[in-house]
């Protein structure tokens, strides 16, 4: 058995890439397993030292004041292991880059698909948009507080038509829509609209349904089967409204 020595992983860390972003997070547990001579195969050192700064394995840092049930031991050593498996999984896969929050992903037959990343909120949602819909989320976590007051209304509209988007870096005809791509066979439709493209995480802990996201958009297949889907069933919901309410609906349709 090999004898372990002392290691420190503030040495390995990137203090170049900005604090509160995922790729720092993610980049604090690299340095403390990747060249950790104590850790072999699967990583399990958590970068104890840090937890003043990094805002993980929670995603933020808890208020004092939080009226939130507090989250057990248990859990939180779930929730450390977890980060530890994605971490070492992006870690292990050169066709996942991370540039502060925002993930892109090139999988296997050449699809290019980007998001950014909030573990705050625990969602994706379309690159490079995370700083515009913080405050329209972090309203809607609380409930949607100001809602008479219309450009606060519309942050938290914007926000949550945001949350779970990502980017196909498809071009779109001009008209808003894209073709799907040669290689995803035997599907009904021939395009999809390019505003909507929604893949929901489905796992109970928010790393899960990351790690299951990155390894869907990799192999570059059934992802594009869900958004066929989706896009099916948006065409089925816009023929049924346009068939009950060809005049737009009315004001009072609740009472119809």
């Amino acid at each position: 058995m090999k004898n372990k020595r002392k290691f420190d992983g503030w040495n390995d860390i990137d203090w170049g890439i900005e604090l509160e972003t995922i790729q720092f997070e993610l980049n604090a547990i690299t340095s403390h397993n990747k060249n950790n001579p104590n850790v072999e195969g699967k990583w399990n050192v958590w970068p104890q030292e840090m937890e003043g700064i990094m805002l993980l394995p929670l995603g933020f840092k808890p208020s004092k004041w939080s009226k939130e049930a507090k989250i057990s031991d248990d859990e939180i050593s779930i929730l450390k292991q977890k980060w530890l498996e994605l971490a070492q999984f992006i870690d292990e896969t050169e066709s996942i880059s991370i540039g502060e929050n925002t993930f892109t992903v090139t999988g296997i037959h050449g699809s290019v698909f980007s998001f950014d990343v909030s573990t705050e909120f625990s969602i994706w949602l379309p690159p490079n948009s995370l700083e515009n819909h913080v405050f329209g989320l972090r309203g809607i976590r609380d409930g949607g507080r100001g809602k008479g007051n219309l450009a606060r209304h519309i942050q938290y509209l914007e926000a949550a038509q945001a949350t779970w988007k990502i980017s196909t870096n498809s071009t779109d005809d001009g008209l808003g829509f894209c073709d799907f791509p040669s290689h995803v066979e035997g599907i009904e439709l021939k395009q999809y609209e390019s505003w909507s493209t929604y893949i929901q995480g489905t796992q109970q802990y928010f790393p899960d349904s990351l790690l299951n996201m990155l390894k869907l958009c990799i192999e570059d297949y059934q992802i594009w089967i869900q958004l066929h889907e989706h896009e099916k069933d948006r065409r089925k919901f816009n023929e049924e409204w346009n068939e009950k309410w060809p005049n737009g609906r009315p004001d009072d349709w609740m009472y119809l």
